[in-house]
């Protein structure tokens, strides 16, 4: 089993939007969200690398995402 974990400080309010992320199914991969405070931590386990490497693509596109759109709120 290979895992990853990611991080986001003062992200946790980007919990809602990638919630429903974790609902779809990602072949061979596993993925759990979880505030700690203020910050929101991804954790992924994969059978293989190519699905951890997926996995962690799909997610980072989708934080880019939900930063992009938070930022275009704030301003």
């Amino acid at each position: 089993m290979h895992r990853s974990s990611i991080v986001l400080e003062g992200m946790a309010d980007l919990m809602d939007a990638l919630l429903p992320e974790t609902e779809e199914e990602i072949p061979r991969s596993r993925v759990r969200l979880r505030k700690e405070d203020k910050d929101l931590i991804i954790e992924i386990e994969a059978e293989d690398t190519s699905a951890l490497r997926a996995t962690l693509s799909s997610y980072l596109r989708w934080i880019s995402a939900g930063m992009s759109a938070k930022k275009a709120m704030e301003e």
